[in-house]
């Protein structure tokens, strides 16, 4: 007797196999994609620890990078698989930029501020490089990109978090202000990685490669996102997210955008609407009075207008998928881009004869000029309709000194803050110039200014090329984030947080490098252990940035509690492991001062002043050890008042010491106040 099997049923055997089979398949494929896991681990990971900003985490995160290249270099069979002539221009010009940043202090003579900005760019030309090295896949930026959007929809929600429901996420009293700015604690850097978030879900909504599920998810991210960008209150970001989303619609001219926007944009405008007319919410008090009630309303419309996109979204893919295979009659596409062309066109020109744009866009651009200040007004939403400067013209016009005085190569990395000081028109305390390409060009010249500028658009370049092939959609969306990105960073100082640059050098490395095809032999195993070596030897400075900050922060908080004894061990201890922190010496000074060791105050302060010889401060503190001393404070407090010719200590000390007689100089020195920091 025989069985006959039916062949629309597949045996156990052969079930069991296909299963075993897409297993592995599955293995293999996150095996080879768990790199592009790191972009988005790290824009997660930097954006929770204030965006990067202070020196050890981003020392951290270099060390960790520097370690996996170390652990590709030496234990990968083909290490080298994915190396382009092209990733090689983009690390080249990283590589050179960093380095210039670091020889900076041989002629800033500030070897801290070099190496805190040294080790910034050290991490970008890392993570480049690492990415680079691994052979890319079709579907490599797109899921690369996918992880950066996942990690910035955390941002996003764990902001909204903090201003809608203070009372169950309760965070930090230094965030308390009428603009959202956790997590990445500074309002316009949050904004952007709203942006950043925003075009990319965009992408993901309409990308053909990918799934229906990441679609939906990526539709129903958008209100979420967009009022997170509201509640930053942020111009910069709002204008640059708006043409992050044109540039995509035109370069990707998707079918699928149609859809998406039908899906989420009466949601979004709903969420907005309910934001808007929150008012407590848009105060520095939103956490009392009727701010929890207006949070929980606005919760509320957020979830429902969450789950309608995703609802609208799902109801319409199945005509998103006819109209994906539509094929367009012959000469089709070429009428329908002439016609939208001549379409934009008509609207264009009736825009300008209706609202009268080229007299109210010159109006715009004096309002910029002469609003030097936004009003502060208690109320945010204000600030939305204010065209003001706030003082950016005056920290440009600060970076363009600094380029006239040395235009080759600049005053040196991390100097801005020390040229606003002496030449700013106020008192106002500003650190950066509020324009990565004017500060660079100011600190590090037009050399400095050309390699940047070769690091940030070698892969840009690349990926425009590439918006003809088969997976322009990847690229476009890389393009119009960038666009984003660097648009924003001309009008703030992103480049300080890591958090909103580590995706563009994430995805820079995926787009520069090759696919394998003509993969370099592998290393021998010498080669190995050289390169090797030379990882550990790029991860040197980072280590001992992050060795040394936490006792030095540690120290600073002692410093100004009072508390000298902790301060001294403090400062010792980060000076053990760094030795060009002339803070540290400063606090070790002021401490000797109070313990009556004037002769190793004068030693310690010298060092401070040395180690930052244009910072008015080490010069305003060896002028009050040396009054101690009996020595002539005259010619240090003089200088430290040229340095900051605005400064109201510096001004008074130098007074005093001026017109008093040198027996009164100590008297003078003993009440001098301490600087703050």
């Amino acid at each position: 007797m025989t069985t006959t099997t039916d062949p629309q049923t597949p045996a156990p055997a052969d079930s069991a196999g296909r299963s075993a089979a897409r297993g592995s398949e599955l293995l293999a494929r996150a095996r080879s994609e768990s790199h592009l896991v790191l972009a988005g681990a790290l824009t997660a990971f930097l954006s929770f620890r204030a965006g990067g900003f202070f020196p050890g985490v981003t020392g951290l995160a270099a060390m960790a990078v520097a370690l996996l290249l170390l652990l590709r270099v030496t234990l990968a069979a083909e290490p080298f698989a994915g190396w382009s002539r092209t990733a090689a221009v983009g690390a080249l010009a990283g590589a050179c930029f960093a380095s210039w940043t670091l020889a900076s202090a041989l002629w800033s003579d500030a070897p801290g501020r070099a190496l805190v900005e040294f080790d910034r760019a050290l991490f970008f030309v890392l993570l480049l490089t690492l990415l680079a090295t691994v052979p890319r896949r079709d579907t490599s930026l797109t899921v690369l990109l996918r992880w950066v959007m996942l990690a910035f929809v955390a941002v996003a929600v764990a902001g909204l978090a903090s201003r809608l429901l203070p009372g169950v996420f309760p965070i930090s009293g230094r965030f308390i202000a009428e603009r959202l700015s956790f997590p990445l604690t500074y309002w316009n850097a949050t904004g952007l990685a709203a942006a950043l978030g925003t075009v990319l879900a965009l992408h993901h909504a309409t990308g053909p490669q990918e799934p229906r599920w990441v679609r939906v998810g990526a539709t129903a991210a958008l209100p979420l996102l967009v009022t997170t960008l509201y509640f930053t209150f942020s111009r910069g970001a709002i204008g640059a997210c708006a043409v992050g989303v044109v540039v995509y619609a035109v370069l990707s001219h998707s079918r699928r955008l149609p859809f998406v926007l039908a899906a989420a944009l009466p949601s979004t405008v709903a969420a907005l609407i309910a934001a808007y007319g929150a008012d407590a919410l848009s105060t520095d008090r939103y956490f009392t009075g009727a701010g929890p009630d207006e949070g929980r309303t606005v919760v509320i419309v957020l979830a429902v207008a969450v789950l309608v996109a995703a609802g609208l979204r799902i109801a319409l893919l199945r005509l998103e998928a006819r109209a994906d295979q539509w094929v367009p009659p012959p000469g089709a596409r070429k009428r329908m881009l002439l016609g939208g062309a001549g379409t934009v066109v008509v609207l264009a020109l009736v825009a300008v004869v209706s609202f009268s744009l080229p007299s109210r866009i010159e109006d715009e651009i004096d309002s910029f000029r002469s609003g030097n200040v936004v009003p502060v007004t208690g109320d945010a939403r204000d600030r939305l309709t204010q065209i003001g400067n706030n003082g950016r013209l005056d920290f440009w016009d600060a970076s363009v000194e600094g380029f006239e005085a040395e235009p080759l190569h600049g005053t040196g990395a991390g100097t801005y803050r020390l040229t606003w000081q002496r030449v700013r028109p106020n008192a106002m305390t500003v650190n950066d110039g509020h324009s990565l390409y004017l500060e660079v060009a100011g600190e590090l010249g037009v050399v400095g200014l050309l390699l940047l500028a070769a690091f940030l658009l070698t892969p840009v370049v690349v990926a425009i090329r590439r918006l003809t092939g088969p997976h322009r959609h990847a690229y476009a969306a890389f393009l119009a984030a960038s666009a984003v990105l660097l648009i924003h960073a001309g009008v703030d100082w992103d480049w300080e947080m890591p958090a909103l640059f580590v995706w563009f050098f994430a995805a820079s490395g995926v787009v520069l490098a090759g696919t394998g095809d003509r993969a370099a032999a592998a290393p021998s195993r010498i080669t190995r252990v050289v390169i090797g070596l030379g990882c550990l030897l790029l991860a040197v400075t980072p280590a001992l940035v992050v060795q040394s900050q936490p006792p030095l922060a540690d120290a600073r908080s002692a410093f100004v509690r009072g508390d000298c004894e902790t301060a001294v061990d403090r400062s010792l201890a980060s000076l053990e492991s760094l030795k060009v922190w002339p803070e540290a010496y400063e606090m070790l000074g002021y401490c000797n001062l109070r313990g009556g060791q004037v002769d190793l105050a004068l030693q310690t302060m010298r060092a401070a002043r040395d180690r930052d010889p244009d910072n008015w401060q080490y010069h305003y503190g060896l002028a009050i050890a040396q009054a101690f001393a009996g020595e002539d404070p005259r010619p240090e407090a003089a200088e430290a008042l040229r340095l900051n010719p605005n400064e109201e200590l510096a001004e008074d000390l130098s007074a005093r010491f001026e017109r008093a007689r040198a027996g009164r100089w100590g008297r003078i020195a003993a009440s001098a106040q301490v600087p703050h920091r």
